[in-house]
């Protein structure tokens, strides 16, 4: 496993270090100065890395970036250095995965199984639920972990009451461990890597994601509008990254699935195209959605053909093509 981690770094390492060597030589990234002759940005903090720092011996190497989380369905497809990984990723990522399992649960969807409190009177006991098919659900009560007089009392209750056909069981769910701002913040981060990904160093490293890349890198401060996200809707045939481009909400839209084992949900979430503040369009955006229930927006998207990291031709197209849809 260690070998072939090795092996996708070294080769993430060099797409996006020759996409940044193309940007700049071709003088689309005016100002920058390469600390390296082979240079990975990291796209969060900004630092430059060599490939020397590809060396897991370091004390802040370059490591696998999984955006959205692996275990939510991500794929590790590029880079961050080892301290924002570990700030604005392993601390955060956690947030997202547990509130998807918890959605599985409230939902009781076939094949959930997890522990919860069952109360009657003044006796309370832990049991596993289990979800079935055909939505039936199990409940084991399990005497390791309960007081064995009070499972007994319990029972003999339950008993009691099957002979009237009033035995019905209401579980208490497992109160939330769930940090909402963290969860937002693995959003956040997932949408910005998903741009990076796609689009390289072309626009990235604008100040126009200042704000973005402060966010993840002060997590308890309030610095992005948290209201940046949907996944109420679906909308057909949408690109990963899509840019939205009508009049007053020009913005990127990245896209994407997060699946457990047993659900698949797709959010949408709003990051900046221009130096507007964000907080105009999204409230915008939230406004129809409330009003309206779908997002009736105007959309352009890449093709998914195109290697908008080394086809020089695309990447001075879809430069212009931004600047345009700015003005």
């Amino acid at each position: 496993m260690a070998k072939n981690n090795a092996v996708k770094r070294q080769a993430i390492f060099d797409k996006y270090s020759a996409n940044l060597n193309l940007l700049v030589s071709e003088g689309l990234l005016p100002g920058l100065t390469k600390k390296y002759d082979k240079t990975y940005i990291c796209p969060i903090c900004l630092k430059h890395f060599s490939e020397a720092d590809l060396d897991v011996n370091l004390k802040n190497h370059l490591t696998l970036e999984d955006a959205p989380p692996a275990s939510l369905g991500g794929n590790a497809n590029t880079l961050t250095c080892k301290s924002c990984n570990n700030g604005c990723g392993t601390n955060i990522d956690w947030h997202l995965v547990e509130r998807m399992r918890e959605m599985d649960r409230e939902q009781f969807l076939p094949g959930t199984i997890f522990e919860a409190w069952f109360r009657k009177g003044a006796l309370k006991v832990k049991g596993l639920i289990s979800v079935m098919k055909d939505g039936k659900h199990k409940v084991k009560f399990d005497i390791k972990h309960n007081n064995p007089q009070i499972l007994k009392q319990f029972l003999e209750h339950i008993d009691s009451e099957k002979a009237t056909g009033d035995s019905m069981l209401k579980p208490i769910l497992p109160e939330s461990k769930v940090d909402v701002k963290k969860l937002q913040l693995a959003l956040l981060k997932s949408a910005y890597m998903l741009v990076f990904s796609k689009f390289g160093y072309s626009f990235i490293l604008d100040e126009a994601y200042n704000r973005v890349r402060e966010q993840l890198l002060n997590p308890e401060i309030d610095i992005y509008p948290t209201n940046f996200w949907f996944h109420h809707f679906s909308l057909k045939e949408i690109p990963d990254v899509p840019f939205i481009i009508e009049k007053g909400l020009q913005s990127i839209m990245p896209t994407f699935s997060l699946s457990t084992n047993l659900s698949l949900r797709v959010f949408y979430s709003i990051i900046p195209l221009t130096t507007k503040p964000i907080e105009n369009v999204i409230d915008e955006l939230q406004e129809r959605f409330v009003h309206q229930k779908t997002l009736d927006i105007e959309m352009y998207g890449f093709s998914s053909q195109v290697d908008y990291l080394s086809d020089i031709d695309a990447i001075k197209y879809m430069l212009d093509w931004i600047n345009r849809v700015k003005l």
